[in-house]
């Protein structure tokens, strides 16, 4: 047995495999002509901090669940071809199941109304939840390293759940968000690029390309159902309860509240796939709870 070997066992035990695992995903993108930057990124960084000292390990332990996020995430655009097809995709059903529920006038959802009332503050203000939720997950992870670990793994843990559950759903239920089908109509592209819609208006105001190039890269264009960004924060929400104080409380119910209402307004989800995140929510919150072993709520 090697160095690195007796290292692995020491450090990880049964789980020897896990720092090893990003960079076996890594190697496998080299023949496969889709390596980039990130992969040898996260690669190293689980080998190097994992493999350090137990400090190291349990820090990269702790954020694991992050790291599988990141990987299935990546990994989800080899599979989406074989379960996105033109008659799977769900468009203007999903609209005419709107304007039955929630129509604001005669053939008006919600989000055509928003669209007519836009402005430039409320772009900018709605605007900041979709530019923050990726760096909110992984410093609130870090504050609940340091301040509560327990509930930083049930956190975490939900947040790689809830992805699961949500990946899930956009290969079962592929679903046109509402700037699709005010571009395209009905007819389903599987092959159309993802759009960044409202926040279009928030480049064109700010002079930059941020969010036009971050949509860019989006791997599928048809995950409309559930909405993953009204997940992210009721995750925090539901984490804490029991645990949020009356400072706290009020910012994870306007970052939640936010996000549902900016998912309408920015054009990207129906409310529909807003009420969505919340069942995946809850329901990953709950399984993760019954994992850890932790009572909720």
């Amino acid at each position: 047995m090697t160095l690195t070997d007796n290292r692995l066992t020491a450090l990880w035990g049964r789980w020897w495999f896990a720092p090893l695992a990003p960079a076996l995903y890594a190697l496998a993108m080299i023949p496969a002509g889709q390596l980039r930057p990130e992969h040898v990124l996260i690669a190293g960084a689980v080998l190097v901090i994992g493999l350090v000292n137990r400090t190291g390990q349990q820090i990269t332990a702790a954020l694991y669940p992050g790291v599988l996020v990141a990987l299935a995430s990546d990994a989800i655009r080899f599979v989406i071809p074989i379960f996105v097809t033109p008659a799977r995709v769900h468009g203007c059903d999903l609209r005419d199941l709107e304007l039955k529920l929630f129509a604001v006038a005669p053939n008006v959802t919600p989000g055509d109304w928003l669209q007519q009332h836009t402005s430039p503050f409320w772009d900018l203000f709605f605007a900041v939840p979709y530019a923050a939720f990726l760096y909110v997950v992984p410093l609130y992870a870090l504050y609940l390293y340091v301040r509560d670990r327990e509930r930083m793994a049930f956190y975490l843990w939900a947040f790689a759940i809830a992805h699961l559950i949500g990946f899930a759903m956009w290969l079962i239920v592929p679903a046109a968000p509402p700037w699709y089908i005010r571009l395209n109509g009905c007819a389903i592209d599987v092959k159309a690029a993802a759009n960044a819609a409202g926040l279009l208006r928030v480049d064109d105001l700010l002079g930059i390309t941020y969010f036009k190039q971050f949509y860019g890269r989006a791997a599928n264009a048809f995950g409309a159902m559930p909405s993953l960004h009204v997940v992210f924060p009721l995750i925090g929400l539901l984490t804490a309860i029991r645990k949020a104080t009356w400072r706290t409380w009020p910012v994870h119910v306007v970052y939640a509240g936010s996000m549902m209402v900016a998912s309408v307004y920015l054009d990207h989800h129906w409310i529909l796939d807003g009420l969505a995140g919340v069942f995946v929510a809850i329901a990953a919150v709950f399984i993760a709870a019954k994992v850890l072993g932790r009572r909720w709520p």
